[in-house]
């Protein structure tokens, strides 16, 4: 749900150091996202948003950890402030609840989780969520919803949405993100994932790019490359 895996080979940047010259966007300047230089620093910490989280919600007081109550849905959290483009949004499984199917949710939303009402969210982010304009999201498979997991996600300036478990190799995720607006990070604590944490960002990433392993295969490899904006 929430979008359609492209098998095409690609070729793109995970992040690393930009060049010092302007990124040129083939949209209109003032709603583009920023590319975010990997180990820069952010404006601001990453964190959940406060306000706009599901009904059964548990949230620290630090906004760094959420924990769903009982059930197995009405877990969906945003992220506190905007997401740049190749910025990883990292995650850990703090908490798995075997009794259930299905497991995290990830994805990106271009409304902002402030001017969102919690009790107008819907139990679901898949599919209930992303049949709405300007929703992005898709299941993450259960065999890697394992509690201590580390989870990154991030969205390239083509829309597309890749992840990686702990330090495998980067997955194409899905596509479709509309990039020409402001995008905050959907996180959906539902079914297996009873429990997530988010950590700050990596600061030794390298200028790399991603490459399937080969013609049709999900999987991707870094390598180093030069690259153009």
């Amino acid at each position: 749900m929430g979008g359609q895996i492209t098998r095409n080979a690609l070729y793109d940047s995970l992040g690393g150091p930009f060049p010092s010259t302007t990124h040129r966007c083939h949209h209109k300047p003032k709603r583009c996202l920023p590319l975010h230089p990997c180990g820069g620093v952010p404006v601001s910490p990453l964190l959940f948003h406060p306000n706009a989280k599901g009904s059964q919600i548990v949230m620290d007081l630090a906004q760094r950890s959420v924990k769903r109550q009982a059930s197995f849905c009405n877990g969906i959290t945003f992220s506190n402030r905007p997401i740049a483009l190749y910025e990883q949004v990292r995650l850990k499984i703090t908490k798995k609840q075997c009794c259930w199917s299905g497991a995290l949710r990830l994805g990106f939303t271009s409304k902002d989780p402030s001017r969102i009402n919690p009790d107008s969210l819907p139990k679901y982010a898949c599919p209930d969520l992303v049949s709405q304009s300007g929703f992005w999201a898709k299941a993450l498979p259960e065999e890697f919803a394992n509690e201590g997991n580390l989870i990154s996600f991030w969205v390239d300036k083509k829309g597309r949405v890749f992840y990686r478990i702990n330090d495998s190799s980067p997955m194409l995720f899905f596509s479709g993100v509309r990039t020409t607006e402001p995008l905050w990070a959907l996180i959906d604590v539902y079914g297996l994932t009873r429990g997530v944490q988010l950590l700050g960002e990596k600061k030794n990433c390298l200028h790399t790019v991603v490459k399937p392993i080969h013609a049709k295969s999900k999987c991707y490899a870094l390598t180093d490359c030069k690259m153009k904006y």
